[in-house]
């Protein structure tokens, strides 16, 4: 298959006249798109047309689909007629122009160009969401899980930029076929995730995608796989077991160590509840000096990031509350400092969307947000080198706890 692969590409580009591919830039892709959908009816995405040039590091092969548009780009029926034609040197000829005339010819042909880009815009692709059907299966309790994603498009569907968007991460996409009935995607933590069926970028189909911690655990978190671990339990807290935190003592490198904890939490929200912690921070790896932690509150409709570190350091601090960020180069953070060599004790309160962060029993901060993030669904305790927690406690809006184990 890769023989007649390779001559596809190679009579694209003879066809176009746009000299070797390696020279495209990205709007030569968008134009080509443009031609194609012009030519076939079918809208490649530029995304696609990259990875059939090899411009994009891509396994496995194109799908039907794409050979089918990209051979009828050519005059051919579709991609069997390709194979079939192309071996036997009954391939379409594309001459390319003399010299006489050529000036003419251009003009024409710009004439021709700029009358197509008014009164022959490209129509959008028509897209009805109930013709699709999209769902997730979770395969594992363990992690890195993965996560089986089930969906069906309609026959008549004219597009082949076809995405599924993971999580609240636009960046963390699997790229489908039209001919696929199935596709996984990998997690590496637990979380609360909204998963996209996309068309055009437009969302058809998505559904919430609930993966639980199954109690405590940690990561050190290498990248992009993290290393996984039971924390040592201690009383009503926790820390790094010992060979765990070996291995960070001895890296050159910064790395970066968490605590996650997903499940349901019943109907808390940020209306009101709060979460208290006592801990600790004893690293003294040379890139650790700042004692940099965060806590993060996982919703099902969003998150808050509070940071804390040395008073020194609080320029690296960034802070996320929901629709809220504030960076620590642009804002006073330095009120989040505190001296973790020694066990620190740690209160963040949240009621009707404001937020109060309490330092050794002080009030050192308040900020309101505008966004909810929905049902309380966990935390992440992320520490720069390692960290410990002495206890951990969390109470809902009627000072109930809620026991997390």
């Amino acid at each position: 298959m890769e023989k007649g692969l390779e001559k596809l590409r190679s009579e694209i580009e003879m066809h176009l006249g746009w000299n070797a591919v390696e020279g495209w830039h990205s709007s030569m892709f968008n134009e080509l798109s443009e031609k194609i959908f012009d030519a076939t009816g079918v809208n490649l995405s530029v995304a696609t047309l990259k990875r059939f040039f090899g411009v994009v590091k891509h396994e496995g092969t194109p799908s039907i689909t794409t050979l089918d548009a990209l051979s009828q780009f050519l005059k051919y029926e579709n991609w069997r007629d390709f194979k079939l034609k192309s071996g036997k040197g009954s391939s379409p000829k594309f001459k390319l122009p003399n010299k006489k005339g050529v000036y003419i010819s251009l003009g024409f042909v710009l004439c021709l160009a700029i009358i197509s880009l008014i009164a022959n815009r490209r129509p959008e692709v028509v897209i009805n969401s109930s013709e699709f059907t999209f769902s997730s299966e979770v395969k594992s309790r363990e992690y890195p899980n993965t996560v089986v994603f089930n969906f069906s498009l309609p026959d008549n569907l004219k597009s082949d930029s076809l995405l599924i968007q993971q999580s609240w991460d636009a960046t963390k996409t699997v790229e489908i076929d039209r001919d696929q009935s199935a596709a996984t995607g990998i997690y590496y933590e637990p979380g609360y995730f909204r998963a996209k069926l996309l068309v055009e970028g437009q969302i058809v189909k998505e559904h919430d995608l609930f993966l639980k911690s199954n109690g405590w655990i940690g990561t050190l978190d290498y990248m992009p796989i993290p290393k996984y671990f039971q924390p040592k339990v201690q009383g009503n807290g926790f820390a790094v077991p010992k060979p765990i935190e070996a291995e960070v003592e001895q890296s050159k490198e910064m790395l970066i160590s968490t605590f996650h904890y997903v499940d349901d939490l019943g109907n808390i929200t940020d209306e009101g509840f709060s979460f208290s912690a006592q801990v600790e921070n004893h690293s003294e790896e040379p890139w650790a000096v700042c004692q940099m932690m965060s806590i993060y509150f996982l919703g099902s409709e969003g998150a808050l990031i509070i940071p804390f570190s040395k008073i020194g350091c609080s320029s690296e601090n960034n802070l996320m509350l929901n629709d809220v960020y504030l960076s620590g180069k642009e804002n006073d953070l330095s009120a989040l400092s505190a001296d973790f060599s020694t066990a620190t004790d740690l209160n963040v309160s949240i009621e009707n969307r404001e937020v109060k962060v309490n330092i050794a029993g002080k009030q050192v901060f308040t900020h309101s947000y505008n966004r909810s993030i929905g049902k309380l669904v966990g935390f992440r305790l992320r520490f720069l080198g390692t960290g410990q927690v002495n206890e951990v406690h969390l109470l809902d809006n009627q000072q109930e706890e809620i026991v997390l184990d």
